[in-house]
């Protein structure tokens, strides 16, 4: 009988082991993003469903009102410009999922970095595109109401 508890308490540690999500945030010291107001969208070399990816990511930075623009490689940035990068991470577990996506807000004339975040879904509680992209969104803009379930 003990054997079987131990065995069941190791069978649930195991499958809530698989079920995590990790959404992180990170904001360079003094650095303000609310003077942003055009992103230049940086596309991925990940190019699995980069399109549905990219529209995604573009209908909802203009959903929170700024300008996206692509890069392009003779831009000249003015005041308020900044480089949007993005960075996905696709998984195959009986059909392709998105993992993880990484998304940066880089100052255009040196590249450095001004704020990243990163949305990771494990495969146990995966959720669909929009929602890994709005979560990471919600996250680097830092709203409140940032979903982590």
């Amino acid at each position: 009988m003990i054997v079987l508890g131990r065995l069941f308490l190791l069978c649930v540690v195991t499958l809530t082991a698989a079920c995590s999500t990790n959404v992180t945030r990170f904001q360079m010291p003094g650095a303000d993003l609310s003077d942003v107001a055009t992103l230049h969208l940086k596309p991925s070399s990940d190019t699995r469903q980069a399109a549905e990816l990219q529209s995604l990511i573009t209908v909802e930075l203009k959903s929170r009102g700024y300008d996206v623009v692509p890069e392009q490689p003779d831009t000249i940035f003015g005041e308020g410009d900044y480089i949007f990068s993005y960075a996905p991470d696709w998984h195959w577990d009986l059909d392709w999922y998105l993992l993880e996506l990484r998304v940066a807000i880089y100052e255009p004339h040196a590249e450095t970095l001004v704020a990243q975040s990163q949305a990771h879904f494990s495969s146990m509680v995966r959720k669909p595109p929009e929602e890994v992209v709005q979560t990471a969104l919600a996250r680097l803009f830092d709203d409140e109401d940032a979903d982590t379930d």
